[in-house]
C-alpha cells in the first residue's frame, strides 16, 4: 500500500512538472517579444488597401501600395458621398463574367491584366488602383474626379474607339456606364 501510494505522489509530481514545463509564455499571459502581449492587436484596424493609403511599396496592387496617381506625384482626391460603390462596380462585372477562370480577367493568372475579383473588393480595388498600361495612362484614377482620365471607363464603351472593348466586342449595358462615371467621377474611391 505504501509503495503504490509513493508510486502515485511521484506520478502526480511527474505530470504537474510536465505541464509547468509545457506552459507557454503566451499561456502565462506574458509578453511575446517577437508578436507582442496577447490580444496587442485588440481594436487596430486591418491593414490592407483603401482609398485612403499614402505609403508606398513600390508594388502594383494588393497590400498597402500607394495608387499609381500618388506614386507619380498626385493627391488622391474627395469626391464627397459617392451614390455608387466599387462594390455595386465590382457586381457588374460579376454579372459580365469578367471574373471566371476562362475569362479575359479571372483566374490565377488571367489572360488580360488587371485581375478582376469581386470577392476580394479591396484586393481589387489596389489591383485596379496600381495598375498602369504599357502607354503609361492608369487604368483607375482615384487623384481626378474626370472619369476621362481612367482607362478602365473607355474599354467599357463599345462606342469609345480606345482599344479592345471589354467584355469583348459588347461593352457593358448604358446604365452600368452610368454607374461606373459616377463612381469614377467620385474620385474612384474604394468603398
Amino acid at each position: 500500500m505504501r509503495r503504490n501510494l509513493l508510486l502515485c505522489t511521484v506520478a502526480a509530481c511527474l505530470g504537474l512538472i510536465a505541464v509547468a514545463a509545457c506552459t507557454t509564455d503566451y499561456q502565462k499571459g506574458l509578453e511575446d517579444p517577437a508578436f507582442g502581449a496577447p490580444n496587442a492587436l485588440a481594436g487596430q484596424k486591418q491593414p490592407g488597401p483603401t482609398s485612403e493609403v499614402t505609403s508606398d511599396n513600390g508594388s502594383s496592387g494588393g497590400g498597402a501600395a500607394s495608387p499609381e496617381c500618388v506614386r507619380a506625384g498626385g493627391a488622391l482626391v474627395d469626391g464627397g458621398e459617392c451614390a455608387v460603390s466599387f462594390k455595386t462596380i465590382l457586381a457588374a462585372f460579376r454579372a459580365a463574367n469578367c471574373q471566371t477562370a476562362g475569362s479575359c480577367h479571372g483566374g490565377a493568372t488571367p489572360a488580360s491584366e488587371p485581375k478582376i475579383d469581386p470577392d476580394d473588393p479591396d484586393g481589387t480595388w489596389a489591383t485596379f488602383a496600381g495598375f498602369k498600361l504599357s502607354n503609361g495612362t492608369v487604368y483607375i484614377n482615384p487623384c481626378s474626379t474626370d472619369p476621362t482620365q481612367s482607362t478602365m471607363r473607355c474599354n467599357l464603351d463599345v462606342s469609345a474607339s480606345c482599344g479592345s472593348v471589354m467584355p469583348p466586342g459588347v461593352g457593358l449595358p448604358g446604365n452600368v456606364l452610368e454607374d461606373i462615371d459616377t463612381w469614377l467621377g467620385c474620385g474612384a474611391p474604394n468603398n
